[in-house]
C-alpha cells in the first residue's frame, strides 16, 4: 500500500470531519445527542464505508485533490457509500434500515463532503496559481 501525502492525509482527515459533523448534526436534528452508542456505531459505519469506497474511486488522487472540476467524484463516492453506512449501522444495531434513511444519509454525505472537497480544491488551485504568479514575476 502506498504511503499517504502530506495532502492527502489533509484531506482524508477533513473528510472524516465532516462525517463526525454530519453524524452529530443528524443526531441535534433528531434531538438524540444523549444516544452515544448508536452515534458511535453511526459514525464509525460512515467512516468504513468512505474508508472503503473512497479510494477505489480516486477521491484521493492528485487530479482529484487539485482540480475542483473533478469534485464529482466525491459526490459519487458519497452516493456509494452511504448505503453500505446504513447497512452496516443497521447490522451493528440490528434494525431495519428506512430507505428514507439511506436516502437522506446519500444526500446529506455527498452535499457535505462536496462542499468541503470543493472549498478544498479552490483553495489548492489557488495557491497553486498564487504560487505560479510570485514564480513568474520574480523573474
Amino acid at each position: 500500500m502506498a504511503r499517504l501525502t502530506h495532502q492527502q492525509k489533509l484531506v482524508v482527515w477533513g473528510d472524516i470531519t465532516v462525517l463526525v459533523l454530519l453524524t452529530v448534526s443528524g443526531f441535534a436534528t433528531h434531538l438524540t445527542l444523549d444516544a452515544l452508542g448508536r452515534m458511535a456505531v453511526t459514525l464509525l459505519g460512515s467512516v468504513i464505508a468512505w474508508v472503503a469506497v473512497a479510494p477505489t474511486l480516486g477521491v484521493y488522487r492528485e487530479e482529484v485533490l487539485t482540480n475542483p472540476r473533478s469534485v464529482w467524484r466525491v459526490g459519487w463516492a458519497a452516493v456509494l457509500a452511504a448505503p453500505l453506512a446504513t447497512f452496516l449501522r443497521g447490522m451493528a444495531l440490528n434494525r431495519d434500515i428506512p430507505w428514507v434513511f439511506v436516502l437522506v444519509t446519500m444526500g446529506t454525505s455527498a452535499l457535505g463532503l462536496l462542499l468541503w472537497r470543493t472549498a478544498y480544491g479552490w483553495w489548492m488551485a489557488r495557491q497553486s496559481s498564487a504560487g505560479t504568479r510570485s514564480t513568474t514575476s520574480a523573474r
